[in-house]
């Protein structure tokens, strides 16, 4: 009696680990697939905003930087080395982008981190959390860079009703969106072809 117990006990242990894993893969899968199709296809995008583009030299980044900070585009921000801020203001609201760069071992411009926050972000406003954010993010990502759409890859839910991460992959240039905490939302932007 103990054995059957025990057997049917690790079959089912089994089995949900299969599952588990088979729900992984099927997500993963359709990452890396999106991925192949898109670097197949052999269509670079380097450009990101501010005439910044991936490949730049380290030099040109700061100077390009320096020169927005002078004409009060940008302006230092808490962070890494090197994070500046842009206000984005719209009608209804204002939006905290800061954003720092990242090298290859060659000193080009590989990818780049932005963190966007609502400026009048409180944690009693819930109008202004992350998970109300993340939206407008993503909306306004499609609009600047058309092309594919986000797919969303499921990993530990964070909120009951928006998954991890989205990943939106065109060419080279895969953007990738997820909840830091309530209040911030971070965009890496990285270059896939130096990786």
């Amino acid at each position: 009696m103990m054995m059957k117990l025990s057997l049917k006990k690790l079959i089912n242990s089994i089995l949900i680990l299969f599952g588990f894993i088979l729900l992984i893969n099927c997500s993963t899968s359709e990452y890396h697939k999106l991925v192949k199709a898109e670097l197949g296809k052999n269509i670079q995008f380097d450009s990101l905003f501010f005439d910044i583009s991936f490949g730049e030299r380290k030099d040109d980044y700061f100077d390009k930087i320096w020169e927005l900070n002078k004409t009060g585009i940008l302006f230092p921000a808490p962070g890494e080395y090197g994070t500046v801020r842009q206000v984005i203001k719209s009608d209804s609201s204002e939006i905290n982008m800061d954003f720092f760069p990242g090298f290859n071992n060659k000193n080009q411009l590989n990818k780049i981190k932005l963190m966007f926050s609502n400026t009048g972000w409180a944690l009693w406003n819930e109008n202004l959390h992350s998970d109300k954010l993340i939206i407008k993010i993503l909306d306004s990502i499609k609009k600047w860079y058309p092309g594919n759409d986000f797919i969303s890859i499921k990993g530990e839910k964070h909120r009951l009703d928006i998954s991890d991460i989205f990943i939106k992959v065109d060419g080279n240039r895969q953007f990738k969106v997820y909840f830091m905490d309530n209040m911030k939302v971070i965009v890496d932007v990285e270059n896939l072809n130096d990786k």
